[in-house]
């Protein structure tokens, strides 16, 4: 009876093991998951977010699996301390966001009151404070679970102080409605420290990744599939082409949905 019981049991608990796994098994990676993150050097709860994009390399989301995209708004440099990064250009990309009204919230809420720091966006869709570290993590693998409308290929020249990016983007459903395609492509400084001496992170050494330092305008695809937009984008004067990156990606001009995305190596010098 004893001997039945514990085999009884082993069966019981090798089925709860099986089950488990099965139920707690990762979906299979079936894109690149565009990240954007709203940030500031002026705003004390945006450390945490910058420190999220700087690991996520560690955490296992390489280059190939996620592009993130730091943008640096300027609302912030009017109170005491002015972020190099900053740029007007990437605030109306924020407004723009707003605007379009059409992001939600993980628990499904649509819509803004308005922009805010630190802001992430997940694939153009679902956006939560970038210090939510668990929340981002689970939706960049929501967003991962979806594959990429379009193949996207791309190739990179540097002349002079410019580099020249040559992107192809071909849908892979012939359904899909050319005429609301846009595609965006951005240059990024790899890792940086600032030193803070104002404002709320007065005093503090921050270490930033994936900051956007040019970007191209929201470019409407070509009529033909597969003909590659050349997209020239100038390099800030104190960025090293060596710590440079470059990402691309295609985005619904009506929606805001990232339908694909990609990481772009800079070619050495």
């Amino acid at each position: 009876m004893r001997w039945s019981m514990f085999l009884a049991l082993l069966l019981l608990l090798g089925g709860a093991a099986y089950s488990s796994t099965a139920e707690g098994a990762p979906e299979p990676w079936k894109r690149v998951v565009l990240v954007e993150l709203f940030t500031s050097q002026g705003c004390s709860s945006c450390p945490a977010a910058d420190d999220l994009v700087r690991a996520l390399p560690q955490l296992g989301f390489t280059r190939d699996m996620v592009v993130p995209l730091a943008y640096h708004v300027d609302y912030w440099d009017r109170l005491g301390w002015k972020d190099p990064f900053a740029s007007a250009a990437f605030t109306k990309r924020q407004e723009w966001y707003v605007r379009a009204g059409r992001l939600r919230s993980p628990e499904g809420e649509s819509g803004l009151s308005g922009p805010y720091t630190p802001q992430m966006i997940v694939a153009g869709a679902v956006h939560f404070s970038g210090q939510r570290r668990s929340l981002a993590l689970s939706e960049i693998r929501r967003a991962a679970s979806h594959p990429a409308l379009f193949n996207l290929g791309a190739t990179a020249a540097i002349k002079g102080q410019e580099i020249v990016v040559a992107v192809r983007a071909a849908p892979k459903d012939s359904q899909n409605p050319a005429a609301d395609w846009r595609l965006v492509v951005a240059l990024t400084q790899k890792v940086a420290r600032t030193q803070v001496l104002r404002g709320e992170n007065g005093g503090e050494a921050l270490q930033e990744a994936a900051i956007v330092r040019a970007m191209s305008d929201r470019l409407p695809l070509s009529a033909a599939p597969g003909d590659p937009l050349r997209i020239t984008l100038v390099k800030p004067a104190d960025l090293r082409w060596a710590d440079a990156e470059l990402a691309a990606f295609v985005q619904s001009d009506m929606t805001g949905e990232v339908a694909a995305a990609l990481a772009i190596d800079v070619p050495s010098i």
